[in-house]
């Protein structure tokens, strides 16, 4: 039902200014004067005056020996600076596109990080040769911000997206493995990290700083490894551990981190860093992890309630209130908890349980936030990743001038350290997983031994280690200008980025094999046993929409042979098949609007299936003398007019209505603005119709068909508002000989080009008529179907009054509508018949595949299958989808002709109820036996 035909407007009264709520008034009034712009204008004013003042005061004091940065300079700096996170965000589409075409193996964040690394070598060899641009100067100003910046940016967003995203039920039973893996084994593992930078790594570093860097890469990153168990099905209880395991880890490495960080900045300056004791540090760990915990949870309970307060969940306004709730909070609370000395990250960790645990039934809108927040953390990495092969890349390059990150160029011994380095985390991580096995495998969920060794695998390193290793190494280079601290900063994170590279190219692709080897994922056999049961669904569902497609008077006459070869898995379907789809298809539509599909171009193809009997032969012969004619289009329309009085056409509409037998002129002029606002609305009916058959299938949601859709509504409103009389026709017709018919030209060529296809121009011209005949004549029943639609959510809300009669206004409108449908489908008629049928039986093959397409998309959202698994069957759909759009073909294997066809025709009780032939009523007999009925 169209929802946007919810309430009838008043006619006779219009609310005004008098009457209007004042905050409705106010509100109009805002938006009429653009309140958003003003306040820009607002805050750029006053940015613009304190940069003058700046600049004024700096000439005031020109003789102290402060170093002064010209304001304008500085502004321009910053300008620049917004260029290059959305520079990556664009990087990242195109990466993202290639890698989900051509290379899956390849996780996003690593390619990110490379290419990043290409950026930031490019950027210091041309600082290097004294060549400046915008995307060098915006690279460096975000390669040179400070550390605790950047763990502010960053960590807030994508601890929140771990920590929501996690089963609150699984984590609870598995607390007590957890809180091994995240204590106890991130102590040991940043000890033995710490041992081995200390006593195999060549760079004396001291004790503290080899603890630091310990911690760092204790933080495990579970972002590619959880994609890969959900695309294949891994079980519950291993997903809980990786990822419950990071979101935990992540903390505890940040409170390791804290104290020994402060320890290694005590070396260096000790005005900036602390001395802190054993008894300080267990003091500061509590501190740092219960505070963090307790800021966490009275942020949490207080977001809960906010949500609970924002309840109206049909307002789109509270759903946005919602998000904007939930990711405002995420950043208080980490800065907030940074602010009292606390973990920020153990903050926003147990913020996102709290709201995931309590919250969650009070959001409105679930799939905006959920989709808000993935956008987030797509956003947050690619910038990230990008960030920090920057970085990485900027040390890379010699240089003689000082800078933030060029200072050191890596030998051969740091590169071998790093691979070095990379085998013995591995083998620490091994080593701990198995060490504390005997623990873990009894309390909580319990664990396996194959899990334990997918677990030691998959520890992967990314976002947190990374935002750490940043932050060290922004903090170093701002206190100090020591060359050999700096030097350690810069190892540092060279190592860190290093080891994230290498579990990101080499774990991560080769977790799937190990993941199946160790048999993780459902067997086989097992898993192919259901996948075949969910395609005999498939086609089950799918021969339910052909049969509906029959039965609908717009492709009566679809050749089989066209669906036959481009949708595979209904090439073979039976006798029996079809009877039992016409069964579910009369089981699912209500008794009135149940028309009986054509298959006169179907069962020919099917007689080497021995006709079935048929349980409901007796019920359906009862009714034969029911059955309809296929007719014409123009006919049936007409037909469907009969139930209310037609007027003879719009520009007799000052003739007395239905409910009028006086005529003057007031009640005219009421009439007139009745039906101004009754075409508003039938408008909005079409435009609801069409977003009906977009989410049916029936009409692509992407491409110039919908786009010259709703363009001829927009043209249609625009003339409506000015009280013309309906006229969406004409208006398809000017927006589909807009620019977009140029366009289509245009694109057409470049997809030529892309596939690497020569073609002459013949050939090219023959396939662009192809493609604008095909577009012209499914707009053209997209349209028809629309109205029909429209048409009849319009009379059903008219009519719910209780009263069979229309107004006049109304039936204006509903012969407006008539009147655009008659030049739709004589514009129609006008095309060659066996084109047409061609064409429609190409459409409705595309209707048929994108309701497939769709089923199982509905099976992946439920949970029934795995995203790999719907993956391969969407991109099944999809290449038979393109190999549709494609055909040119007039004619199709095994097409037989009518005489041929009627000689097949199977000759028992069932068939003929289907065959358009047997229907061989006139209208007036189909209107009386309506008449019977009622």
């Amino acid at each position: 039902m169209l929802t946007v035909l919810t309430t009838k407007p008043l006619h006779k009264k219009h609310n005004t200014g008098a009457n209007m709520p004042t905050d409705k008034r106010v509100r109009d009034y805002c938006l009429r004067t653009n309140l958003d712009l003003i306040l820009i204008g607002i805050i750029v004013a006053g940015y613009s005056y304190h940069g003058v003042d700046a600049e004024l005061a700096a000439d005031d004091n020109t003789t102290t020996d402060v170093h002064h940065v010209d304001p304008e300079s500085q502004a321009e700096v910053a300008v620049h600076a917004v260029f290059f996170p959305w520079f990556a965000q664009l990087v990242g589409i195109a990466v993202y596109y290639v890698l989900s075409r051509y290379a899956r193996a390849i996780p996003f964040t690593a390619m990110m990080f490379l290419i990043g690394l290409a950026i930031g070598v490019g950027v210091e060899v041309r600082t290097t040769d004294g060549v400046d641009s915008v995307v060098a100067e915006s690279v460096s100003t975000w390669m040179q911000i400070p550390g605790e910046l950047l763990l502010l940016i960053f960590l807030p967003g994508l601890l929140y997206v771990d920590s929501y995203s996690i089963d609150v039920h699984l984590f609870l039973k598995s607390f007590s493995q957890l809180f091994v893996f995240a204590f106890p084994m991130v102590l040991a593992g940043t000890a033995l990290t710490a041992l081995v930078a200390y006593y195999i790594l060549p760079y004396e570093w001291s004790f503290d700083l080899c603890m630091t860097f310990g911690a760092i890469l204790s933080a495990t990153d579970p972002v590619a490894v959880s994609v890969l168990m959900n695309e294949l099905g891994a079980p519950p209880r291993l997903r809980m551990h990786i990822s419950g395991e990071s979101l935990l880890n992540d903390g505890s490495a940040y409170v390791f981190f804290t104290i020994f960080r402060a320890r290694f900045l005590y070396e260096l300056v000790p005005d900036v860093g602390r001395n802190i004791g054993w008894g300080e540090g267990f003091a500061l760990f509590f501190r740092l992890s219960l505070g963090g915990m307790c800021i966490g949870l009275a942020f949490g309970i207080g977001t809960v309630l906010m949500l609970y307060m924002l309840k109206y969940r049909l307002s789109g306004e509270d759903s946005v209130a919602q998000v904007v709730l939930t990711i405002s909070v995420a950043y208080l609370t980490y800065f907030s908890s940074e602010l009292a000395e606390c973990s920020g990250i153990i903050g926003v960790v147990f913020l996102g349980l709290t709201v995931k645990a309590f919250g969650e039934n009070l959001i409105n809108n679930i799939h905006l936030m959920t989709h808000f927040w993935e956008i987030t953390e797509i956003l947050l990495n690619t910038l990230l990743f990008t960030l920090a092969g920057c970085v990485f890349g900027g040390m890379l390059v010699d240089s003689d001038k000082s800078s933030a990150v060029n200072e050191h160029i890596f030998e051969p011994r740091d590169w071998g350290s790093l691979f070095l380095l990379f085998f013995l985390m591995l083998a620490i991580r091994f080593f701990l997983i198995f060490a504390f096995y005997p623990l873990i495998s009894v309390i909580g969920i319990g664990t396996s031994w194959q899990e334990a060794i997918f677990m030691s695998y998959s520890g992967l390193r990314g976002a947190v280690g990374l935002a750490l290793a940043l932050s060290l190494f922004s903090e170093v280079y701002e206190i100090t200008t020591d060359t050999v601290y700096r030097d350690f900063a810069a190892k540092v994170f060279f190592l860190t980025g290093g080891i994230a590279m290498l579990t990101l190219i080499i774990n991560a692709p080769t977790c799937g094999p190990l993941l199946k080897k160790l048999g993780l994922v459902t067997p086989t056999e097992t898993r192919l046993k259901i996948i075949s049961k969910y395609r005999l669904r498939m086609v089950q569902y799918s021969l339910t929409e052909y049969v509906s497609l029959l039965a609908d008077e717009r492709f009566y006459d679809l050749d089989f042979t066209v669906v036959r070869e481009h949708v595979p898995f209904l090439r073979d379907i039976t006798y029996e098949q079809m009877k039992a789809a016409i069964k579910r298809h009369k089981e699912q539509t209500p008794p009135r609007s149940y028309k009986h599909p054509n298959l006169a171009n179907v069962l020919p193809y099917m007689t080497n299936d021995p006709p079935l009997d048929d349980e409901n032969a007796e019920g359906e012969d009862r009714n034969a003398k029911k059955s309809r004619d296929n007719i014409s289009g123009i006919r049936r329309r007409r037909m469907s007019l009969t139930n209310f009085p037609r007027l003879p056409s719009v520009r007799h509409s000052m003739r007395p209505s239905a409910r009028g037998s006086i005529f003057d002129l007031r009640k005219s002029a009421e009439t007139k603005m009745e039906a101004n606002e009754e075409r508003l609305i039938f408008i909005k009916a079409l435009r609801a119709a069409y977003h009906l058959l977009i989410e049916r299938g029936e009409v692509e949601s992407r491409g110039f068909l919908p786009y010259s859709l709703f363009k001829s509504l927009d043209y249609a409103q625009d003339t409506a508002a000015r009280g013309q009389p309906l006229a969406d026709w004409e208006a398809l017709c000017v927006a589909s000989n807009s620019f977009a018919s140029h366009v289509k030209m245009v694109l057409l060529r470049v997809k030529r080009i892309f596939r690497l296809r020569a073609i002459t121009i013949n050939e090219f011209h023959t396939e662009l008529e192809h493609f604008g005949m095909s577009f012209l004549v499914q707009e053209l029943l997209a349209f028809i179907k629309a109205h029909e639609i429209a048409e009849k959510a319009f009379k059903d809300l008219s009519q719910g009054d209780g009263k069979d009669d229309l107004t006049r206004a109304e039936n204006t409108v509903l012969q407006e509508s008539f009147d655009q449908v008659l030049l739709a489908e004589q514009a129609l008629d006008e095309f060659d018949e066996k084109e047409v049928q061609q064409i429609k039986s190409h459409y409705a093959c595309h209707i048929i595949l994108s309701k497939a397409a769709a089923f199982y998309e509905t099976l992946s959202r439920q949970g029934l299958m795995s995203e790999r698994e719907a993956g391969e069957l969407l991109e099944e759909m999809e290449a038979y989808i393109l190999h549709t759009k494609e055909c040119q073909d007039s004619s199709h294997a095994g097409e037989m002709s009518d005489r041929h066809k009627k000689a097949m025709i199977p000759d028992d009780d069932w068939s003929p109820l289907h065959l358009s032939s047997s229907n061989a009523k006139s209208v007036t007999e189909n209107m009386r036996e309506d008449a019977d009925e009622v």
